[in-house]
């Protein structure tokens, strides 16, 4: 489960950011132990295949950055 201290902000309560995934993260894993085999084989496979698909995904963003994830700018 995704923790963080809610007092560090001042606001008393998590970050819409962690809300956010730490409800996916609880829809996804109620997906994959859905008693419906149908249902788990189908979420089985999107998250395969959005797996799969990382590799080249990170290769493009690299290339397009000149091989790092960082936005530095090049002075002149």
């Amino acid at each position: 489960m995704i923790r963080e201290d809610v007092h560090s902000f001042g606001l008393g309560a998590p970050s819409i950011y962690v809300e956010y995934h730490r409800r996916s993260a609880v829809a996804l894993v109620t997906s994959l132990e859905d008693p419906f085999e149908r249902h788990q084989a189908v979420t089985m496979h999107l998250l395969t295949h959005q797996v799969a698909q990382l590799k080249a995904l990170a290769t493009t963003f690299l290339s397009t950055r000149e091989g790092t994830s960082l936005p530095i700018k090049k002075g002149n």
